[in-house]
Parts: C-alpha cells; sequence; structure tokens
C-alpha cells in the first residue's frame, strides 16, 4: 500500500510539473505573438504617413520629379524593414519623418503649380498690354490733318 501511495504522489507531482510547463510554454506563445504586434500608435502613424504619400503623389510630386517625394517614399521602406526587425522606436521615427517629407514634396509641388501659374499670368498680362499699347498708337497715315 505504501508503494501506491508513493506512486500516486510521484504521479501528482508530474501532473503538476506538466501543468506548469504547459502553462509557461503558453506563456511564452503569447508573449512573443504581442512583441511581434507593431504598437498602435505606429500602426497609425503608418496609415498617416501612407495618406501623405499618396496626397504627394497626386498633387504632381512625382512627375515634377521632387527628390523629397523619393526620399519619403524611401523612409517608408525602412519604417517596414525596422518593423519586420521589431525595432519599433526607429520605425516610428522613419514614418513620421517620412511623412513630414511627403507633406513637404506636396507643399513645394503645389508652389511650384502656383510660380508657373503666376508666370504665365505674367507673360499674358504683358502680351495684352502691347497689343493695347499697338491699338492706342495711331500710325501716320491716319493721325488726322489740321486745316488751319
Amino acid at each position: 500500500m505504501r508503494k501506491l501511495n508513493l506512486l500516486l504522489t510521484n504521479i501528482a507531482a508530474m501532473r503538476r510539473v506538466l501543468w506548469v510547463s504547459l502553462g509557461t510554454a503558453l506563456m511564452s506563445v503569447a508573449m512573443i505573438g504581442c512583441a511581434s504586434t507593431p504598437p498602435r500608435a505606429l500602426t497609425e502613424q503608418l496609415a498617416k504617413t501612407d495618406a501623405s504619400i499618396e496626397q504627394a503623389r497626386q498633387s504632381g510630386a512625382a512627375s515634377g520629379g521632387l527628390p523629397e517625394l523619393q526620399t519619403a517614399t524611401d523612409k517608408r521602406a525602412r519604417a517596414q524593414e525596422e518593423i519586420e526587425q521589431h525595432h519599433y522606436d526607429i520605425a516610428m521615427h522613419l514614418a513620421q519623418q517620412a511623412q513630414l517629407d511627403a507633406q513637404y514634396a506636396s507643399r513645394k509641388s503645389q508652389a511650384d503649380k502656383a510660380i508657373s501659374s503666376a508666370a504665365e499670368l505674367q507673360r499674358s498680362n504683358e502680351a495684352l498690354r502691347v497689343e493695347a499699347e499697338r491699338k492706342a498708337i495711331p500710325s501716320d497715315s491716319s493721325a488726322p490733318t489740321s486745316t488751319d
């Protein structure tokens, strides 16, 4: 009977060790899963960055060949690489920089278009002024003659 009690005690102890080991393994898996998920703030920042890059493209920054848009795109790609390495602080910093670069590219593209439009308007005004002056000055043959 004593052997049976000893055997049952050993089985109970083995069950406890098994449950503790299983619990530890599950907690480790859960912690790894949480650690591999980027923080919510980073996910939101990446969405803002992507929207800014798209806005810059739509504003014509890509067709204007602005290096700021390429810089923003490169930093966004580097941020993704850092996320894959679980370097979330670095990824956040790069994503913020990329957003600012994209916003700058967008504003610069808009400013370049405004300057171009202003220059075109100035050329048009000058042409109209020249035309008005030409019509305002009568030619010698059509000048009225006075007979005093």
